[in-house]
């Protein structure tokens, strides 16, 4: 089902299409379902199908998308880590459930100077100037997702006054300074 795709949107719209119409998302290491605000229980999720598509040397960017229903309510829905980041978010029981099948593929934007919209930046552009990049969280000034909903975090040329899309290795790297947004408005989930 899974193994043509490599494209992130092009993956979603095809689940979207296949019923999985509901926005999970990772909340204090649990997985939540946006519209209900409810918490699903890890253990109880059936994961219909796991894709990670992976792009650069090394797979310098990667991202997750996760066919989930919830078999308590049999709701359908996705949960996209669009940057690579579950494994450190989740807990154990729900990190393993999620990865147990995971279906990897290359993706199509190999080498691509854009992603989403956004300038990708490469790890190799990072490693000369760090201290030019920064990762925003939360705030309101976002572009749009191409995924709906909105995005949690994204990169930040402090230069070019820019947002960025920042391959998932540089996301990683301890030398990345992590901004959360301080002022009115800030956006949550909550």
């Amino acid at each position: 089902m899974t193994s043509q795709v490599t494209d992130v949107l092009e993956a979603v719209q095809s689940f979207i299409a296949k019923g999985y119409d509901r926005e999970y998302r990772v909340k204090d290491g649990n997985l939540v379902d946006l519209e209900l605000g409810s918490t699903l229980d890890p253990c109880a999720i059936r994961v219909d199908a796991a894709l990670r598509l992976e792009s650069g040397d090394d797979a310098e960017d990667a991202s997750n998308i996760y066919a989930i229903t919830d078999p308590a309510t049999e709701h359908k829905g996705l949960l996209i880590d669009a940057f690579d980041v579950f494994d450190e978010l989740c807990h154990r029981d729900l990190s393993d459930r999620l990865v147990a099948h995971r279906e990897i593929t290359p993706a199509g934007d190999q080498d691509v100077p854009s992603k989403h919209g956004l300038r990708k930046v490469y790890k190799s552009e990072f490693h000369r100037e760090p201290e030019r990049y920064v990762l925003r969280e939360g705030f309101p000034d976002f572009p749009a997702c191409p995924f709906g909903g909105a995005f949690s975090i994204l990169g930040f040329d402090t230069v070019e006054q820019s947002y960025v899309w920042l391959v998932t290795s540089i996301i990683r790297d301890s030398r990345l300074i992590r901004i959360p947004y301080q002022g009115e408005g800030v956006i949550s989930d909550e």
